[in-house]
């Protein structure tokens, strides 16, 4: 098994020890800190989310182009690379100071209306750990690109489930005494600078990087600059659809709207990981298949076989989310985050276009064509911004999130699908004939989950993870017998035997 498939096993279990650790880890927070307090460490969250952006796209370059040169083994080049973005993310961490120290003096006036005197100052202290978490992060982006474009995705995701595991403990054994959201903040910017230095030394030790100037290229400087900012823009817009709703309402509706809308923001940003884990490793691969000018045929067969994969297992989440979700929100967060189901399914359902065709963006990336989608997803933030903020003063977090789901569709499902079969020429008709087949299957399993869950009434914990199970094999049977083609049910099949070895 190559570091590829291994990096996405591991990406899928740091997922659902994600997920475990967050039905653990977010209802302890909340009886140590409150919702108020969860509630205001979310809210600078989310603002503070902005400075995270601000590595400018510059890490999928440094992962397009470094791969690109390490394919055609030209070092020089390689070494190149490194020293030309260095010299921007030194650039770029020096910006951010600045814009970082203005932010935190404005702070007062920002939230003044909404936040009491002493959130503010709570506020305040959090701003500035989270904006030298952010400062640290983006000053050593390069070894996770380095790390990334290398394949060595068993230590990347490795070092990931590590501080995963560790962060959470930490905080609990701080909170003990210390009961604040500073306190998790701490607790996250500490271990984060230790990781990170982790990651430095493994480039310099075991991979032998060296980051050497050897001349302006002005050529790459170009390709470099398109690439980098069109996945600016995209991650910009991202922070507009999944943060700048905490925001919104944290103006106009105070902290414990934005802890209800942070409970279902936790839910479907695990969903949208489970999509990452394979996309997120596939960028070097495909970039060296652009690089050895494979043909485009080759290219959608794999686009529509990890859409495939995909399908199968968010469907499996949204269909199980509709069947459970309520009661599984009432367990996990407790009483008054009611609201979090509704939010939830109006973002997942549209969302899963966006996911199950992440191969897609990765495509648009490795072959340097990123610049129609930013354009797109810049409209897209635009109108969900004018959508969200009328809706969110009469509809709260619910209409927050319908401005989102209204917003992907007509994105996501229309324009960029256009977009995939016109210009980049991948087979999207055979692509939806096979999404539309498994859907079938989905539908018929929801029925059954439906009627087997009104059936059984019983509240209890115990009761509620033995349907959970019962309906993941129903669902994980009937997709297995009726929808998956030879090649799926043979890689199953040597899966369940590697397994019983």
């Amino acid at each position: 098994m190559n570091e590829r498939k291994i990096g996405i096993l591991i990406g899928y279990i740091d997922i659902i020890l994600h997920t475990l650790m967050n039905f653990i880890y977010v209802p302890i927070l909340l009886h140590y800190i409150g919702k108020s307090e969860y509630g205001l460490y979310q809210f600078i969250g989310s603002f503070i989310a902005y400075f995270s952006i601000m590595d400018f796209g510059l890490t999928s370059a440094v992962i397009r182009f470094y791969t690109k040169y390490k394919t055609l083994k030209d070092k020089i080049s390689m070494e190149n690379v490194l020293a030309i973005s260095f010299r921007f993310y030194t650039l770029i961490t020096i910006i951010l100071f600045i814009l970082g120290y203005i932010c935190y003096l404005f702070i007062d006036d920002i939230f003044c209306n909404s936040m009491t005197a002493s959130e503010i100052i709570s506020a305040k202290r959090i701003f500035l750990l989270l904006l030298l978490n952010i400062v640290v992060n983006i000053s050593t982006m390069i070894f996770r690109a380095v790390i990334n474009a290398h394949e060595k995705f068993i230590f990347l995701k490795s070092v990931e489930m590590f501080q995963l595991l560790l962060q959470p403990i930490l905080i609990i054994l701080v909170l003990q005494e210390y009961p604040y959201a500073f306190s998790v903040a701490l607790v996250q910017t500490v271990l984060n600078i230790f990781l990170n230095f982790i990651r430095g030394f493994y480039c310099f030790k075991y991979l032998k990087i060296r980051i050497k100037y050897h001349y302006w290229d002005k050529k790459l400087f170009k390709e470099f600059k398109m690439l980098a900012l069109s996945v600016f823009i995209v991650t910009l817009i991202d922070q507009i659809f999944f943060k700048t709703n905490q925001l919104i309402l944290g103006i106009i509706d105070g902290t414990n709207a934005v802890a209800v809308y942070a409970i279902a923001s936790l839910i479907y940003m695990s969903y949208m990981a489970l999509s990452s884990a394979i996309s997120g490793v596939y960028l070097p691969h495909i970039t060296e298949m652009v690089v050895k000018k494979e043909t485009i045929e080759k290219i959608s067969k794999l686009f529509i076989q990890i859409g495939r994969w995909q399908y199968f297992l968010l469907a499996a989440v949204v269909s199980g989310f509709i069947l459970f979700g309520k009661q599984f929100i009432n367990i996990w967060a407790g009483v008054g985050f009611e609201e979090a189901y509704g939010i939830t399914l109006l973002i997942i359902i549209p969302f899963t276009i966006n996911l199950i065709q992440s191969i897609g963006l990765v495509i648009l990336q490795a072959q340097n064509q990123y610049t129609f989608r930013a354009k797109i997803y810049f409209l897209m933030g635009f109108f969900n911004l004018c959508l969200s903020i009328p809706l969110a003063k009469i509809y709260g977090g619910i209409g927050c999130a319908f401005a989102i789901g209204v917003t992907m569709l007509i994105g996501d499902g229309l324009v960029m699908n256009w977009y995939y079969l016109k210009i980049t020429k991948l087979e999207i008709g055979r692509f939806w004939k096979n999404i539309s087949r498994i859907t079938i299957g989905v539908i018929i399993a929801t029925i059954i989950g439906y009627i087997f869950n009104e059936m059984i009434e019983d509240k209890n914990i115990i009761v509620f993870i033995m349907k959970l199970l019962i309906y993941t094999i129903l669902y994980i049977g009937i997709m297995y017998k009726f929808f998956m083609n030879i090649e799926e049910k043979s890689k199953i099949k040597s899966l369940v035997l590697k397994f019983k070895r």
